[in-house]
């Protein structure tokens, strides 16, 4: 059916009004005792008190002196939610009397066990001060927190991925063409979640990366890797979830400078040409020269936070500036005279990010909360010429260079600007209510230097001019270009309210994001003046009214010009709504029932407004639950299972949905403008023509994707223990498994619907061929194709068998182990492993080896495509061992250390299709196939175990309190490991191709980074 946008919004509205009345129904339902939940952005803090009666308990934030007041129930429990990160003193009081103190940290996403025992009965005043909790027997899920403390002390480059790298069952993806993102439990690098302060800063067009805040910003990092609640959802690999620091009573004020210079870093290793044994004239030889580039990078950053009223507002500011200068070959040793002209590329990027946090306690029970977060990634390129006889490379630009803004392709920096809203009512000691809003925008630009937009291009030849005229071409920038209305936005609302009823802890939420893209490219200028002559000025040009010499001027001697036209903007836009009920049952004082439900809707719209992809009623039940076997939180045996699904990217819309525009519009002319290069004394002879008949219409909706497309989704089960042997000892245990439903990706095959249009009888003569649609790859799909044959839209229903795809198979399996070492005694240390396997017949909606845009992979694009697929994925490690620790030696200086042991992933043989297998649409040197045979996915061995070290020495003298000097050693013993080869066999014409097992990717060189850091 054809949908439009806006009828959609009634219904929407409608629905969220009536999950709303229900979740405060019930809410308000019944008087509750006591609850454990967490959301995505607080923590909770809970526990016993010995003696309740006559009894209160005070939660006091020390940084803010914020104050929550709770009473405990009648067996002594108290809980309190929804509360914001940070150290908290917590006092039992008796007639106004404190009896017990103590102090306790709670993290992001979990929960603090805090118990008062018999002191406060006897009336005793007792004040201890304690760390975070050794072991959380509130939660069920997977994961990982990092304290501002822990990101400071280690080692470890200052991005979210490079955090994200030191949680067990991640690892790094190795195709360039979607960056650094992480790989998380076996997923894409598309299916992770990232959130600040509860609100999503996912990359809005691809889900591939997020946006980034001031490294120096953060508070709490959680990385959940599995078994994540109802309230998270649109991710099937990982959530990272942070939370901001925020201001408190007292000023703080710092500031930073940081450098990684390019003296320090060790030499990249060159690029050679492999050993192929059939290529005598290139086999061993240089094929890039690396060692001599070079890359400084600088970071300057300035913070400050305190009170604007004095335990009421608060503010925290945050600003951070990176400057990255870079220079690199560019060029092989045997390319061309031309092409060595820019053989050396030279990169300056500016980063700059902000963070601006300000906290309001309107009373105790109701605060407000206010982010501002900024991101924006600025690069100047330019070319140079390169002599490979020398080995040098000159001052001579090849072009003027180009700026680009948060700008181009899947791997780039998306950019933010983006600001939140949140409101926390503790309405009562049972019932809490958070609602937050947000909304985000992001530009996107590249800008050749010298690039007048004003400016039309001018193309001509001597052939085609007037030989009394003068053709100026000013124009110095030639082809496509971003579109400069290039953007993303996103709106997002969120509702959820707590309600503690008896031995349960009652959740539930609503959310809805808007996401709105511009997208696509044009001419530079706008458009383009081409000259050109006709040899029959007398004749008819194909779309024209008039012939030249009817157009007169110079027409009559058969010259006469086109004003092209050429351009693909698509405005796609999204709308991803969820609603879900959780509960947090306390079954028995050790057992903790965590039950889910969650239900989501996805729908993808064109740039019309038509609705291509819409996914209805999509339910993920999730079930989690923990043991606290001892009783005293020693040890924690949990387990958990859900269902998870997967939105398609907004940029999915842009390449199979977008308008096109590719027109001329001919013109006889007097004169040629000198100042412009445009044509004057115009005559139009046709109106605007497309040959192909693109005049900026967007395809059918309907033909774009299957009928009752199914979305991605995964099913996932874990089950573990953590032990804590004493503060000193905790470890632990677990394994995870994870199987892939469905997938979405596009079919490009026309052959069967070729058959099913011969089976059928329909006239096909007419029809100019299937242009690509989404589908359910391995399962039967229904479409609407228009064959031209004056009958409109037609259903084509083509079974699994016909499409020859095999069902999505991606399988992860993994054992997860720890010992930990929680800070205590002046150190910090921890040291995983993890024993996976990750098989199947594709990644998701990224692909590894054969690339394609996020949910558009060549994987199911014809059915060869997948002939002998199935094998060990390129995400797969078999072995992982991460370990990393810090340690206080002396007051004045610590030390830290990350060490990363992986085993290499799988390598392939990709080459041609057997001769009895081949056809016309074939891709070439494309299918798990070479010389002829099979080579199924991941047969041909592993690359090599990537092993890398990093240090760092961090001092702080008495003389200076406030100072901090430090070095990051990155790599330190410069072990430049292949990450990956070209698997890609046969150069197309059957014999093996010289750059077969070429190195494409290794481990980055030795880095060294100093850093001086001043606080007061």
């Amino acid at each position: 059916m054809h949908h439009s946008r806006h009828s959609h919004f009634p219904l929407r509205h409608s629905a969220i009004r009536h999950a709303t009345a229900i979740l405060i129904g019930l809410s308000m339902a019944a008087a509750g005792q006591h609850a454990l939940a967490q959301s995505n952005a607080t923590t909770t803090i809970y526990g016993e008190v010995a003696t309740p009666a006559g009894a209160t308990v005070v939660l006091q934030n020390l940084d803010t002196g914020t104050q929550r007041t709770l009473t405990p129930d009648a067996s002594g429990r108290y809980v309190a939610n929804s509360m914001p990160p940070g150290r908290y003193a917590l006092r039992v009081l008796r007639n106004g009397v404190v009896q017990e103190s103590r102090e306790v940290e709670a993290v992001v996403g979990s929960g603090a066990e805090v118990n008062f025992g018999a002191a406060a009965a006897q009336g005793q005043t007792v004040v201890v001060r304690a760390a975070r909790t050794v072991i959380d027997v509130s939660s069920t899920n997977n994961g990982v927190v990092f304290t501002a403390k822990e990101l400071k002390a280690l080692p470890v480059a200052n991005d979210v991925a490079s955090v994200v790298q030191l949680t067990p069952g991640v690892a790094r993806g190795t195709n360039s063409q979607y960056g650094n993102a992480p790989s998380i439990g076996g997923s894409g690098q598309s299916e992770n979640a990232f959130y600040v302060n509860g609100f999503p800063v996912t990359n809005i067009l691809t889900q591939v990366g997020a946006s980034e805040l001031p490294f120096g910003a953060i508070s709490n990092m959680q990385v959940l890797s599995g078994g994540y609640g109802a309230e998270f959802g649109r991710s099937t690999g990982g959530v990272v979830n942070i939370t901001t620091k925020s201001g408190g009573n007292d000023f703080h004020a710092g500031g930073k400078l940081s450098t990684i210079p390019a003296s320090l870093r060790g030499a990249p290793q060159n690029t050679y040409y492999p050993n192929t044994g059939t290529h005598a004239d290139t086999d061993g030889k240089l094929l890039y020269w690396n060692q001599d580039n070079r890359t400084t990078s600088k970071v300057a950053g300035l913070y400050g936070s305190g009170p604007i009223i004095k335990n009421k507002l608060f503010a925290f500011i945050g600003l951070e500036r990176t400057k990255t200068s870079s220079e690199s070959i560019a060029a092989t040793t045997d390319a061309s005279a031309v092409s060595l002209k820019s053989g050396w590329s030279t990169g300056d990027t500016t980063t700059d990010r902000g963070l601006v946090k300000l906290d309001f306690n309107l009373t105790e029970d109701h605060h407000f909360e206010y982010t501002k977060l900024y991101d924006r990634t600025e690069v100047f390129s330019r070319a140079y010429g390169f002599d490979y006889t020398t080995l040098a490379h000159n001052n001579v630009p090849a072009t003027a260079g180009e700026t680009t803004v948060n700008c181009c392709g899947a791997a780039a920096a998306p950019g933010a600007n983006i600001d939140v809203f949140k409101y926390t009512g503790y309405l009562t000691d049972n019932l809490t209510v958070t609602a937050v809003y947000g909304k985000s925008r992001t530009h996107h630009t590249r800008t050749p230097s010298g690039y007048d937009p004003a400016l039309a291009q001018v193309s001509t030849g001597i052939t085609v001019q007037v030989p009394t005229l003068n053709y100026p071409v000013p124009q110095t920038v030639t082809g496509n270009l971003v579109d400069p209305s290039s953007r993303d936005s996103q709106k997002g609302k969120r509702l959820d309210i707590e309600y503690r009823l008896g031995d349960h802890s009652l959740r539930g939420g609503i959310d809805r994001i808007d996401v709105d893209s511009k997208v696509g490219f044009m001419l530079a200028g706008g458009y383009r003046w081409t000259y050109r002559k006709a040899a029959d000025p007398a004749r008819a040009i194909n779309g024209a009214f008039e012939t030249p010499a009817q157009g007169g001027g110079y027409g009559t001697q058969g010259y006469y010009v086109s004003r092209d036209y050429y351009s693909n903007l698509a405005n796609p836009t999204s709308e991803q709504s969820a609603q879900y009920l959780q509960d947090h049952w306390q079954i028995t004082p050790r057992v903790l029932l965590d039950l889910g439900l969650r239900r989501e809707q996805f729908t993808n719209y064109t740039s019309t407004g038509d609705a291509f992809i819409s996914q209805r009623n999509m339910i993920a039940p999730r079930l989690g639950v923990t043991w606290d076997y001892a009783g005293d939180g020693s040890v924690k045996l949990f387990a958990n299972a859900g269902r998870y699904h997967l939105p398609v990217p907004s940029n999915l819309s842009s390449n199979m949905a977008a308008p096109f525009t590719s027109t001329s519009e001919y013109f006889t002319y007097t004169g040629v403008d000198q100042v412009t290069g445009a044509p004057t004394g115009l005559h139009a002879i046709s109106k605007p023509y497309s040959a192909n008949n693109a005049y900026g219409q967007s395809r059918d909706a309907r033909e774009v994707t299957a009928i009752g497309l199914k979305p991605l989704s995964q099913d996932e089960m874990s089950l573990g223990f953590e032990k804590a042997f004493n503060k000193q000892l905790v470890v632990g245990a677990s394994v995870l498994y994870r199987r892939m439903n469905d997938t979405n990706d596009d079919t490009c095959d026309q052959r069967p619907i070729d058959a099913w249009a011969a089976r059928n009888h329909v006239d096909a003569s007419h029809w100019s061929g299937f242009q690509c649609a989404i589908i359910n790859p391995g399962r039967d799909n229904a479409l609407w194709i228009n064959f031209n044959d004056g009958k409109g839209l037609q259903r084509v229903d083509i079974s699994a068998a016909e499409w020859g795809d095999p069902k999505p198979d991606r399988t992860y399996k993994a054992l997860n182990l720890f010992a930990e070492h929680p800070l205590s005694n002046g150190w910090y240390g921890k040291v995983t492993y993890t024993l996976s396997a990750l098989k199947g017949n594709m990644e998701g909606q990224t692909d590894t080896i054969g690339g394609g845009d996020v949910g558009l992979t060549v994987s199911d694009d014809h059915k060869e495509l997948m002939y002998n697929a199935y094998g060990y994925l390129p995400g797969d490690h078999r072995h992982a061992i991460k370990a990393y620790g810090f340690v206080q030696l002396t007051p004045e200086w610590n030390v830290g250390a990350n060490l990363s042991l992986i085993s290499g992933a799988p390598r392939n043989c990709i080459g041609e299709l057997p001769a009895d297998l081949k056809w016309s649409g074939d891709y070439g040197a494309a299918y798990f196939y070479c010389n002829g045979k099979p080579t199924p996915r991941g047969s041909q061995g592993r690359l090599p175990w990537q092993a890398t070290l990093d240090l760092n020495a961090a001092y702080m003298p008495r003389f200076a309190k406030g100072l901090s000097l430090k070095v990051d050693v990155f790599n330190v013993f410069d072990r430049q490991t292949v990450q990956r080869y070209n698997e890609t066999r046969e150069d197309g014409g059957g014999a093996i191709a010289r750059s077969y097992l070429q190195v494409t990717s290794r481990t980055a060189p030795r880095s060294v980074r100093l850093t001086a850091e001043y606080e007061f």
